[in-house]
């Protein structure tokens, strides 16, 4: 098995998981969580990965990332005052 299937079966899991874990909660905390999963597949991964697997982890951690940062001000903008 390949690397990258490893890789996507990992985070497929993950996904999963952080379904069942969060429930009916918020959205933001789902999509954080898994943010926090790709960053550790990653980590863990990254000495083992080709150049090609690692922008295309880097594109998704990315896109994440956008999406955290857009749940961080959302919760933010009702306590700033401008």
């Amino acid at each position: 098995m390949l690397i990258a299937e490893k890789i996507t079966i990992f985070i497929t899991a993950w996904i999963i998981v952080m379904l069942f874990v969060t429930g009916d909660s918020n959205f933001e905390v789902f999509i954080i969580l898994i943010f926090i999963g790709l960053l550790i597949a990653k980590e863990f991964t990254d000495r083992f990965t080709t150049e090609q697997i690692k922008l295309r982890m880097n594109i998704f951690i990315g896109a994440f990332l956008v999406i955290f940062v857009a749940a961080v001000v959302k919760k933010i903008m009702p306590f700033v005052h401008v």
